[in-house]
């Protein structure tokens, strides 16, 4: 199923405050790749909202599933590309907007009532099945960089 992500101006309303509190390392510019991973299945959604918080730092995405597409445990779901510092500190933000969304595209936590973003993931619902639990995603940084992979641990909503 497909629906209209928010527009710029509503994604970056919701996000700004955590926008604000990021601390981001600017002297280390070594640039490289990561992956946002699922760590349980679902129904993705996100994509929107991390690409408008990566950008405000810097980092470029690419989506390697559509919204509203079925992940496993172990599904890549976005590419991170740009400096490392940035992506380690913006990725806790990253981690949470894409879970949240997933939740709800899953089914797994009710959309938050007025909450124009959850009513985009609630769109996406094939209302899966997923786990005891919501989804959760962890970041995965390319060891070529020459990054600690466990930089970004697992975060769960």
């Amino acid at each position: 199923m497909s629906a209209a992500p928010p527009d710029k101006a509503t994604i970056v309303a919701a996000v700004m405050d955590d926008l604000l509190a990021l601390d981001v390392d600017t002297d280390d510019a070594t640039v490289g790749v990561a992956r946002i991973v699922a760590a349980s299945g679902g129904v993705f959604a996100g994509t929107p909202v991390v690409r408008e918080i990566v950008a405000r730092v810097g980092v470029r995405t690419r989506a390697l599933v559509a919204e509203g597409g079925a992940v496993a445990d172990g599904t890549p779901v976005l590419e991170l590309g740009g400096p490392l510092a940035a992506i380690r500190g913006v990725a806790p933000l990253a981690l949470t907007w894409v879970t949240r969304c997933t939740a709800v595209a899953s089914g797994a936590v009710p959309s938050e009532a007025g909450n124009p973003i959850d009513a985009y993931a609630a769109r996406l619902s094939a209302q899966a099945a997923v786990g005891h639990d919501e989804p959760s995603f962890h970041l995965e940084i390319d060891p070529a960089a020459g990054m600690d992979a466990t930089a970004v641990t697992d975060h769960e909503g």
